[in-house]
């Protein structure tokens, strides 16, 4: 399945019509419309085919007339006449010498004037469809761009995780010979059992113990290379198993305090922030 980003820009002209679709990033899905009032009883078709097609992301629909439109012009004489009398009456009280005009009009346009294109529907959805079409291969197009720069980020991620994985191996034995010697030169001067040095030694290794963490990281992350391959809605899912991720190498690190640990905590955690920026764009 195709993976979208959220940002896009798709036009299309038909009918009489330009269409405009620019999308940018949103948690969910969120349409807003710019077109003339006559196109309102179409808004809720529109808005249905942009759902059929998009998840989230916000999406501003922007609907104009092209200068090839049929346009008619009607006059609402009722408010027309109303007006000249109104500002007529206000003249004469004020004791005014000129009389309003036809002219001041054309400041109530909004009121008096009406454009009343021919519409037809059919052109008109048709050029709706095709801007869609063009903003989803751009979205798909930014997707690939996207998914491509995060499996390498996550190639990244694989190889100090190894790195990790290396600098761990015996580090419980080491950290359980490291104590037991440290508690014995402590309790030196101490009459103590040396089981019950050993007994404390062991769990005291056990606190840096980092097995468990390794192998939920390694499994979340193997999850993720999974859903970036079936692809998809896929950003929620990801920025979950992000958050996973983190919680675990986090953990990790506050284990141990060994350098190359930390050290390779901390590149792991940068790695995975590099993934969270990308992943906002991804629907």
């Amino acid at each position: 399945m195709e993976i979208q980003s959220m940002t896009g820009y798709g036009e299309a002209e038909g009918g009489g019509f330009k269409v405009e679709l620019k999308s940018i990033n949103h948690r969910y899905l969120d349409i807003h419309f710019k077109m003339p009032r006559f196109l309102l009883p179409y808004e809720m078709e529109i808005r249905g085919m942009l759902k059929e097609h998009f998840q989230r992301g916000r999406i501003d629909v922007s609907i104009a007339l092209t200068e090839g439109a049929e346009i008619k012009v009607a006059i609402n004489e009722r408010v027309a006449e109303e007006i000249l009398v109104s500002l007529s009456n206000v003249s004469r009280r004020l004791g005014l010498e000129s009389s309003p005009s036809i002219d001041y009009l054309f400041w109530f346009r909004d009121a008096v004037f009406f454009q009343e294109p021919e519409i037809n529907k059919d052109e008109l959805m048709n050029a709706v469809r095709m801007a869609i079409e063009s903003l989803r291969e751009m979205r798909v197009r930014e997707g690939e761009v996207l998914v491509a720069d995060i499996r390498k980020i996550i190639g990244e991620i694989e190889r100090h995780f190894r790195g990790l994985e290396a600098s761990s191996e015996g580090l419980l034995e080491q950290k359980y010979e490291q104590l037991k010697e440290r508690l014995k030169v402590f309790f030196a001067d101490t009459e103590i059992d040396e089981t019950r040095i050993i007994q404390e030694a062991a769990l005291l290794a056990e606190k840096a113990d980092i097995r468990e963490e390794l192998t939920r990281f390694r499994s979340h992350l193997e999850q993720l290379k999974n859903i970036l391959h079936k692809g998809g809605i896929i950003g929620r899912r990801i920025d979950f198993l992000l958050q996973e991720l983190l919680r675990e190498v986090n953990t990790m690190g506050s284990k141990c305090a060994d350098y190359e640990i930390t050290d390779r905590v901390v590149k792991i955690k940068t790695e995975i922030e590099k993934v969270r920026e990308q992943i906002q764009n991804i629907q």
